[in-house]
């Protein structure tokens, strides 16, 4: 155990050292180790994770940095205040401050629904603890976020690291999924219903994670086709086409892992290994969110003809699906929750209702205690109905097989499993509200947006967060590490393609 503490130590103090001399390159590094949060250590009484080390540095030596350059900046003469402009935050060209560019009211808001759901829950210290890792860090990883990314390549470099931080999930779980490695559930492991986990401990985290970022991927491709990625040759070219180029600048050499080609073939290998992975961990609702976060992508981002082409497919799977027997019922089953996991589900919903309902509406149970607040109203299980047997009632009523096969008994999971009732039943009636005032304002400042170019990048991340909203419908997509980070991410780098707009 000491020698993981000291790996830790020089891993913290290098990270330090190269959030000072390169803060873009330490961003990027951040955000590949999302799933780093599966490291997990101790500093005295408070429990930490490696990715929660990473945020916490970073902040602190980009503030260091802002309060270093604004009092230089202050002393200086005015020559030099105009020459160094941008060393800190300015704000934009409407004046809003740079620190929450725009969300600041709403930010503020969440936060302090948050730190009152500290105060109502019943376990004060481990509220404390999900406080700070699902609000304080990374809404300070979104005030470095859209300090950090200025330019083209400090946004290329973001895509690429979050890439290869799906791919660092996503291989892994193909692997699996041919060998069972490293899968510790029986059920999981038995080759006819293997479920991957990578990295997590269980297959929906793997869908958690990947579903959002294969859409993102997918539409920046399409992107990368359709967007001034290829331009005209120059008369007397023989190529017909000539790729669109540029590079990274890191440190004093120039990696050129931007160009077309090389982006073109990491963007299709980041979605085919993603979607494979959120296959072979039998994601569901990652697979309903992706598939409808790329078919908002498909009708309202690409060209007329495009458009019209994905309109048909879309058409034509619908009547597919609906001529199947076998695909229709499954459909219903999946649309009415009908299924196994659907009545599960409606039961988790009901009990959470009823117990906000007992004088819970307003504050909810607070931060980390749920589990608690929910135990009175909780069933130990429930008989699983089969709307496809008139009978089922009158079978379990009078027939002991029966009754015994259709009983399923249910435990309490540390949230309810929608996106609703995830925030309302730990921060909050208001809480639940600001987090959807964000989410409005989020859409909203797409109306903003005059460039076609910069319209349809920011579209690509209203994409994404179609897919995070329609998976949180039967899911947690927002409590855990990782989510609530690229949660701000994605609002992150929806804000640095409203300051390309404004310069």
């Amino acid at each position: 155990m000491n020698y993981f503490i000291a790996l830790i130590i020089i891993y913290c103090l290098l990270f330090a050292v190269l959030s000072w001399r390169r803060t873009n390159l330490a961003l990027a590094i951040l955000i590949f180790a999302l799933p780093a949060y599966l490291i997990r250590f101790q500093i005295g009484f408070m429990p930490m994770t490696l990715l929660e080390a990473m945020i916490l540095i970073l902040f602190a030596v980009w503030l260091m940095k802002w309060m270093t350059s604004f009092v230089a900046l202050r002393g200086s003469s005015p020559l030099r205040r105009t020459s160094e402009r941008g060393l800190a935050p300015q704000g934009d060209k409407n004046g809003n401050n740079k620190i929450f560019s725009g969300y600041g009211w709403l930010i503020l808001l969440f936060l302090l629904a948050a730190a009152a759901a500290v105060f109502i829950s019943d376990n004060r210290l481990a509220a404390l603890g999900v406080w700070k890792a699902y609000f304080i860090e990374p809404v300070l990883f979104f005030i470095v976020l859209i300090n950090v990314i200025k330019r083209r390549e400090d946004w290329n470099l973001i895509i690429w690291a979050l890439g290869l931080s799906a791919l660092a999930v996503a291989l892994p779980a193909v692997y699996q999924k041919f060998n069972g490695f490293g899968i510790t559930t029986l059920s999981w492991f038995s080759e006819e219903t293997r479920r991957v986990t990578s990295w997590y401990g269980y297959p929906n985290a793997i869908g958690l994670y990947l579903g959002p970022i294969v859409v993102l991927f997918f539409g920046l491709l399409w992107l990368q086709i359709t967007l001034r990625l290829v331009v005209p040759p120059r008369s007397g070219q023989a190529n017909r086409y000539k790729c669109y180029k540029s590079s990274l600048q890191i440190t004093n050499y120039e990696l050129p892992i931007t160009n077309y080609q090389s982006r073109f073939l990491f963007f299709i290998f980041v979605v085919i290994a993603g979607l494979a992975a959120i296959i072979f961990a039998k994601s569901e609702g990652a697979i309903i969110g992706a598939a409808a976060g790329m078919i908002f992508f498909s009708v309202f981002c690409l060209n007329k003809k495009n458009r019209i082409v994905s309109l048909v497919l879309l058409v034509s799977l619908i009547l597919l699906v609906s001529l199947i027997p076998s695909t229709r019922n499954y459909a219903v089953e999946k649309a009415t929750f009908s299924d196994l996991s659907g009545q599960i589900r409606m039961e988790q919903w009901r009990e959470t209702w009823n117990m906000l309902k007992d004088g819970r509406l307003l504050t909810g149970a607070g931060l980390a205690n749920y589990q608690q607040s929910v135990a009175p109203y909780h069933q130990q299980g429930i008989w699983i109905k089969d709307k496809s047997d008139p009978d089922w009632l009158k079978k379990v009523l009078f027939n002991e097989e029966y009754r015994k096969k259709h009983w399923q008994p249910t435990e309490i999971y540390l949230y309810p499993h929608n996106f609703f009732l995830n925030f309302w039943s730990e921060i909050g009636l208001f809480g639940l509200l600001t987090i959807l005032a964000i989410l409005i304002k989020f859409i909203a400042d797409y109306w903003s947006l005059k460039d076609v170019e910069i319209r349809k990048r920011y579209l690509v991340l209203m994409a994404v967060m179609l897919a995070i909203f329609i998976h949180g419908l039967v899911d947690v997509p927002y409590l855990k590490n990782d989510l609530s980070v690229f949660w701000w991410l994605v609002l992150g780098l929806a804000v640095s393609i409203q300051d390309k707009q404004s310069k």
